[in-house]
């Protein structure tokens, strides 16, 4: 069964999720949310920096120049995603060396032993598992997915309920250069800094607080949400809050953080050529 890999058999019966502290409580919840405001103003800034040297655009000038500005401002800030990602995780994994005192902390980042076809098994099946949630939630909630789908218009399009990076993507679509920088930036960037953020130091110190491994799956996987509301609706946000529930139980199962990166990934690659297919329609 080398096909599918060790790790793949292994998982029928046990967790392996490591069972030796990684992270002590509080100063993992401080790490984390020390990282994430780093990563979100170093975000913004990097943002700015870029929509100043594309557009030759201002703070300042947005006023003036309306919801073209706000466009060109946020394109700016989803390309700038890959390089604060890289800069936040570099921070992040040397911040996990502080978790213990005396042995040191550490992200649970040991290798996945998957054969050729336990890989695509695993990745398909959370594919599968999250659109099934995106449907179901949206029926539960009476709601029609095509209303939460961009358009070609992209960020113009007032009618559509679709979240502000779907829509900035959809507008990218038309220049291949600027396209293919904002998906480095979601399928790279995005889920690397994000699964490091939310389950890594912060889930791996709640799994061995008192409120053990569903405490862990459940405040990483509501948090992981919410961050998202700024810019999706909620119904999006609960749709990612079973994601994160579904990436949880991977981590549990599988015990490394590469799976989870790759899940979303995946996903995120998956969203990408959805959007370049919408983005290109004539």
């Amino acid at each position: 069964m080398a096909m599918f890999g060790s790790d793949f058999l292994r998982t029928k019966t046990e967790w392996l999720y490591p069972t030796q502290p990684m992270q002590r409580l509080m100063r993992a919840v401080l790490f984390f949310i020390a990282l994430f405001l780093f990563y979100n103003i170093l975000q913004g800034v990097v943002g700015a920096a870029l929509f100043h040297w594309m557009y030759g655009g201002s703070f300042a000038g947005l006023a003036t120049q309306g919801p073209d500005g706000l466009a060109q401002l946020m394109k700016a800030g989803l390309i700038g995603i890959l390089p604060c990602a890289l800069l936040t995780v570099s921070l992040a994994l040397w911040v996990a060396r502080f978790g213990l005192p005396q042995t040191g902390g550490r992200l649970p980042f040991q290798p996945v032993k998957l054969g050729w076809l336990g890989w695509p098994i695993l990745i398909l099946a959370f594919i599968a598992l999250s659109l099934l949630s995106f449907q179901g939630v949206f029926y539960v909630l009476g709601i029609d997915p095509a209303t939460y789908s961009p358009t070609a218009g992209g960020l113009a399009d007032k009618n559509s309920a679709a979240g502000l990076v779907e829509k900035a993507m959809a507008d990218l679509a038309g220049d291949p250069k600027l396209f293919a920088l904002v998906t480095l930036s979601a399928v790279i960037g995005a889920p690397v800094v994000e699964e490091i953020l939310f389950r890594g130091a912060l889930f791996a110190a709640i799994v061995q607080s008192p409120l053990g491994r569903g405490g862990a799956v459940l405040i990483t996987s509501a948090l992981f949400g919410l961050a998202h509301a700024a810019t999706d609706g909620w119904p999006v946000v609960a749709v990612l809050f079973i994601m994160g529930l579904t990436l949880g139980v991977l981590l549990l199962r599988f015990g490394s953080l590469w799976v989870t990166i790759a899940c979303h990934a995946s996903w995120n690659a998956l969203q990408s050529l959805a959007l370049l297919s919408i983005g290109t329609q004539t």
